[in-house]
């Protein structure tokens, strides 16, 4: 017997296809995931993944599809340099302290 993987069927109504010019255009003031990916230079399942664990921008659904607004990818941008330049001003070094340095001993050509 051949393993099928099981696929809902159709009931003789045509699958859904985008048309040939591609994805709608998302509304004005928002971006698709593939562009919200891009302008934060992270992958798509990396964007999937911090919305999934609520760290990123705030996306929501428009007609079936994740679209992401161009003011919140900004404000989360400017909020995660803000925090990473406050970070470096306060900060204190977490590693162990300088060692003294040796003096290196010279050996003299034999």
């Amino acid at each position: 017997m051949t393993y099928r993987p099981h696929a809902a069927p159709t009931k003789g109504k045509p699958v859904p296809r985008l048309s040939k010019e591609g994805p709608p255009a998302p509304p004005e003031g928002f971006v698709w995931s593939d562009e919200a990916a891009r302008r934060l230079s992270i992958t798509r399942r990396t964007l999937w993944n911090w919305r999934h664990t609520g760290k990123g921008p705030k996306g929501q659904r428009y007609h079936g599809r994740l679209v992401y607004a161009i003011a919140g990818i900004d404000a989360y941008k400017k909020a995660e340099l803000d925090a990473l330049v406050a970070d470096d001003a306060d900060r204190v070094h977490e590693s162990r302290p300088p060692e003294p340095r040796i003096p290196r001993q010279h050996r003299a050509a034999a």
